[in-house]
């Protein structure tokens, strides 16, 4: 089995953590909550929510380029 070829490279695994810690600050999101506080002001930790956004779009985007990767070198056959 050539390096790199096997069913999770490291570039997949990548993808798969940034996925993971996208999914967890949403969690932490919702786990948290928003109020009104006595001033009528809204808190909430909104960070998690957009930091969520940013990990599961780059663990979005390194998935789709592991699969593009992978795809193009099974198209090229072997060397």
């Amino acid at each position: 089995d050539p390096k790199g070829s096997g069913p999770m490279t490291k570039l997949t695994l990548v993808a798969l953590a940034l996925l993971t810690i996208g999914v967890v600050l949403w969690a932490g999101y919702a786990a948290q909550g928003s109020y009104v506080d006595e001033y009528g002001v809204l808190r909430e930790p909104f960070p998690l929510l957009a930091l969520g956004w940013i990990f599961v779009m780059a663990g979005g985007a390194t998935l789709t380029g592991a699969v593009g990767i992978r795809i193009f070198k099974n198209l090229r056959g072997p060397k």
